[in-house]
């Protein structure tokens, strides 16, 4: 499709200080790491989001029919086999109360082009700045005071004034007229069953030459299971009684004004679509997520073919993130 706007490198090139507060928040997040045991109160060492599992499960995803060749170029088998990760996006491990509603539905696909490729999704899609140093500046202060109320309670006083000035900061930068209907929209459904929700990725993907983005929509799952009850609970209920299914969807970007790729406060319109496939989780095809070796996999979509990389300058700081997550998490959870 010669109407697709093709990726260009330009896309994810970030200004000086935004690699100045990149620096700072990856040193925040080894420290974070590094004190997450503690913070979290288990015997290993967290993720710096999503710490939570709720569970994991074995999965396939079946292509369609009828895609167009620069799809297949790149999904080139009809079957795909999936581990998938549910988890909540706070980053310290919640063992008391009801978990926020922000939660994660990460797929690692098997064997695309002879590699596998990590897709994180999301039921909140949309992100809170535009601007990079916004958001590592908040997100830095925030590691800075979990690690230091972790250590003395005291001195984390100290660091709340930082805290709460990088959180007004973003707070002044997070209110769009879409993300604004999202929230309001959110609201409404905060108390829903984790599977009913749509989930999407964060920012934009290469699909060859061309960019998109992915979503996830179930079929036919009741938002009202498990309500009042501990959403791990009901999500491991639900997986071992029951098969799921959900439609992997493709949207392209074909018009900068109308799909925006570093503009991540607004949603698409207008775009191409295709249903890349359907997922389906069997029923009992849980993996036993306290296994260490299931605990510290990775869903990094930066170890994706060149092809599939993600695309942006948000996607970018969150490269550097990721590597410096997983590269602490490893050593000191020995893998």
């Amino acid at each position: 499709m010669n109407s697709l706007v093709k990726y260009n490198p330009e896309f994810d090139q970030l200004s000086p200080q935004e690699n100045l507060d990149l620096d700072k928040a990856v040193q925040s997040v080894e420290k974070y790491i590094e004190s997450s045991s503690k913070i979290s109160e288990v015997d290993y060492a967290t993720r710096d989001a999503h710490s939570k599992t709720y569970a994991t499960v074995k999965a396939f995803l079946k292509i369609s029919e009828d895609l167009p060749n620069f799809i297949t170029e790149i999904f080139d088998q009809k079957h795909y086999d999936i581990l998938a990760r549910f988890s909540n996006g706070n980053l310290v491990i919640n063992k008391k109360g009801r978990d926020n509603p922000l939660y994660g539905f990460s797929l690692k696909i098997k064997n695309v082009n002879g590699q596998e490729a990590n897709f994180p999704l999301v039921n909140f899609p949309l992100f809170p700045t535009n601007s990079p140093s916004v958001f590592l500046k908040f997100f830095t202060s925030v590691n800075t005071f979990l690690i230091t109320k972790q250590d003395n309670f005291v001195v984390s006083f100290f660091d709340v004034p930082h805290l709460l000035k990088n959180g007004f900061s973003l707070i002044s930068s997070m209110f769009s007229v879409d993300v604004t209907k999202k929230i309001i929209k959110f609201l409404s459904h905060q108390k829903d069953f984790f599977f009913s929700f749509n989930y999407a990725g964060i920012g934009c993907y290469r699909l060859g030459n061309n960019i998109m983005k992915l979503s996830l929509t179930p079929e036919n799952i009741n938002p009202k299971i498990g309500r009042g009850e501990p959403q791990k609970d009901s999500i491991n209920w639900f997986l071992s009684t029951q098969e799921s299914t959900y439609h992997l969807m493709i949207e392209l970007c074909e018009n900068i004004e109308d799909q925006p790729v570093n503009d991540l406060m607004k949603d698409w319109k207008n775009a191409p679509k295709y249903c890349l496939g359907k997922i389906t989780i069997p029923k009992a095809s849980l993996v036993n997520s306290d296994d260490p070796e299931i605990e510290n996999l990775n869903f990094d979509p930066f170890a994706n073919a060149e092809n599939l990389q993600p695309v942006g300058k948000i996607q970018q700081i969150r490269k550097k993130v990721y590597e410096a997550s997983i590269s602490t998490r490893n050593r000191l959870n020995e893998q």
